[in-house]
């Protein structure tokens, strides 16, 4: 009943916020000689010679822009990553060493608005690890949509609808254009991408904002969206994110590039993904039997599968599964330096099994850097999850640990990056060890 409220009193808004947009449709007429007679019409008098205003420009970073006045506009970037890795692995089982070239991810993006400033899109295609995994974690070759949404922005207010990231983890909402290492940590809770709406809230502009979204829980990249009665999911994605900024806007980039005065941002997230249907192995299936949710979203059934077993929890055959987790994360930077924190909290309900009523995984990372006035940036990030806080077991932790150098040329649109990271997992015999070396360059234009 909460969750309707709350969508309820959403969607209202929807018709009070672009009560002002209404009198620009108001006098819609069809009936015009050209385009920009219907766009006049449509959303001022003043548009007709706003449309014939073409511009055409390039700035770095954000690609070629294709501008008509105030009717539409169109940014059109592409981004590549060139990486090797080298890695030396030892456990228990096996000992090896081996190195790979690849492209890490290639991505165009085409952004802007159409009809009025106030109506914005964003469509990302990209190719993630030589087109093995499509953004979402689809296994499938070729281009994929990452990111493809529209929405209404005024004052305020904003609501976006489409396929775009849950907004939740910290380091997840910096885009991979902008991390100071090479990657982001390799063990967290992600919450990547779904399809859904999502209402914005600035209440004081550049300092506080609200954020509610309300998805399928399917997962990027799927089709087989909650409007098929194809699926298990009884209920779907709710996440709510605060945030303040006390001075002043903070983007989600990391480090200091320019050297500024002190800039603060602390944020809080929850979601909540209930009662759904899974079966022993923690998996929703469709009518066909294929799996239902894609992407990150299918890698926190897993997390909540494992920490369930280290919690000593037997699944049941059909089990009615509650999933939550909650986030708290800092960031700050000045004069050169920064620093990151963010921890989560992963829980999973099994409603069959009352043997053990929570099972849950933490998570946490620290992330400092500074970043000389040449563009040279030096950085150390320290992460630890621990796959299941119910085990009384200290061999159920990954711990990884990262040294970074980066040179920026033209901040994050041209830069070298290179990190080591020692990722060890905490086993029952001999501790598993990742080395990891990474040398990558990034073009963004």
């Amino acid at each position: 009943m909460r969750n309707f409220v709350i969508i309820y009193l959403l969607v209202a808004s929807l018709f009070i916020g672009p009560a002002a947009f209404s009198k620009e449709v108001a006098t819609a007429n069809t009936d015009g000689d050209s385009a920009a007679d219907k766009f006049a019409t449509t959303f001022g008098s003043d548009l007709d010679t706003k449309a014939k205003d073409f511009k055409v420009s390039w700035k770095a970073g954000k690609g070629l822009t294709f501008k008509s006045g105030d009717a539409f506009k169109l940014s059109l970037g592409a981004r590549i990553q060139a990486r090797m890795d080298s890695w030396e692995k030892s456990d228990d089982t096996q000992d090896g060493r081996g190195y790979e070239f690849g492209t890490r991810r290639f991505q165009i993006a085409l952004k802007g608005y159409a009809y009025s400033p106030n109506i914005f899109y964003k469509y990302v295609f990209n190719s993630d690890k030589n087109g093995e995994e499509i953004a979402g974690g689809t296994k499938e070759g070729g281009l994929g949509i990452e990111d493809a949404y529209f929405g209404y922005k005024k004052g305020m207010f904003k609501v976006t609808l489409g396929q775009m990231k849950v907004p939740f983890d910290s380091e997840e909402q910096v885009s991979s254009s902008s991390l100071e290492f090479v990657d982001r940590s390799a063990k967290r809770h992600i919450w990547e991408r779904d399809h859904g709406i999502k209402f914005d809230l600035s209440p004081v502009k550049d300092q506080v904002q609200l954020t509610y979204f309300f998805g399928s829980g399917t997962g990027g990249n799927n089709t087989e969206s909650f409007f098929k009665q194809s699926g298990n999911t009884d209920d779907h994605i709710h996440a709510y994110r605060a945030q303040i900024t006390p001075f002043g806007k903070y983007k989600f980039k990391q480090g200091d590039l320019k050297g500024g005065d002190l800039k603060v941002r602390a944020g809080v997230a929850y979601v909540h993904w209930n009662n759904l249907s899974v079966n022993a192995n923690y998996e929703i299936r469709n009518d066909a039997g294929n799996d239902f949710v894609k992407g990150k979203l299918d890698d926190i059934l897993d997390k909540i599968e494992l920490a369930m077993e280290n919690a000593g929890m037997t699944p049941a055959a059909t089990t009615d599964l509650d999933v939550t987790a909650i986030t708290y994360d800092f960031a700050a930077k000045m004069k050169g330096i920064a620093y990151e924190y963010n921890y989560s909290k992963l829980s999973g309900k099994d409603g069959d099994n009352t043997g053990v009523s929570k099972a849950s995984t933490d998570f946490f990372r620290h992330q400092l850097s500074y970043t000389l006035p040449s563009g040279l940036m030096f950085g150390y990030r320290y992460s630890k999850m621990d796959e299941s806080t119910g085990s009384n077991s200290s061999q159920d932790k990954w711990i990884e640990t990262t040294y970074g150098v980066s040179k920026y040329f033209a901040g994050h649109n041209l830069k070298l990056q290179a990190d080591y990271v020692e990722l060890v997992e905490r086993k029952s015999g001999k501790d598993a060890t990742d080395d990891i070396y990474r040398i990558q360059m990034q073009l963004k234009f």
